[in-house]
C-alpha cells in the first residue's frame, strides 16, 4: 500500500514555466515579416506606377501633329485609332504618304481642353501652307483612352460661333 507524503512545511513552488523560444526562431519569424512587408511594398509601388503612368492625352494631340509635320507614318499610325484612320482615309503608309506630300508648316496651338471619364476633347487652332497657300483651321479633336493608351478618336471641324465645350 501506498501513502502520501505529508506536505512540506514551506511554500508551495508554481510549475516550471515553458522553455525560452530559441533566437533561430525569432530569426524565422522576422524574415517571414520581413518578406510580407516587402511583398506589400512591391505591390504598392506597382499600383502607384500603374496610377502615374496613365499618360497624356495632350501628347497623342502632339504626337499627331509631329507625324504630319515629319511625314512619319508609324506614329500617326500609333496615335490614331483605326476608326480614325478610316475617316480620313488614311489607312496604310503608302496613302498618308501621298495625301501629306504637299502639306508643310503645319502649326497649332491647343486653345481649350476639356477631360472627361475615358477621353479628352481638345479645341485646336492650326495653320498650315498647303500647295503654296496659308490655311487656318479650327478642329475639335476628341482623344480617346484604349488598351492603356490615349489615341486620336475624331476630329471635327468647328464653325464660328458654335458652342464651346463644356
Amino acid at each position: 500500500m501506498a501513502y502520501a507524503q505529508a506536505p512540506h512545511g514551506g511554500p508551495m513552488t508554481p510549475p516550471p514555466g515553458r522553455p525560452a523560444r530559441p533566437a533561430w526562431h525569432w530569426l524565422v519569424l522576422g524574415g517571414i515579416a520581413l518578406a510580407g512587408l516587402l511583398l506589400v511594398a512591391v505591390f504598392a509601388a506597382f499600383i502607384g506606377w500603374k496610377i502615374l503612368d496613365r499618360g497624356d492625352p495632350e501628347r497623342t494631340v502632339d504626337d499627331f501633329y509631329t507625324s504630319l509635320q515629319d511625314a512619319d507614318c508609324e506614329l500617326f499610325m500609333e496615335s490614331t485609332t483605326d476608326e480614325f484612320q478610316e475617316a480620313t482615309g488614311l489607312t496604310s503608309c503608302s496613302i498618308f504618304d501621298d495625301h501629306i506630300e504637299g502639306i508643310s508648316g503645319v502649326d497649332y496651338e491647343v486653345t481649350d481642353r476639356v477631360n472627361r471619364q475615358g477621353y479628352a476633347i481638345f479645341e485646336v487652332t492650326e495653320s498650315y501652307s498647303s500647295g503654296g497657300q496659308s490655311e487656318s483651321a479650327d478642329l475639335r479633336f476628341s482623344v480617346r483612352r484604349l488598351d492603356g493608351q490615349w489615341d486620336l478618336d475624331l476630329m471635327e471641324l468647328v464653325e464660328p460661333g458654335s458652342e464651346p465645350i463644356a
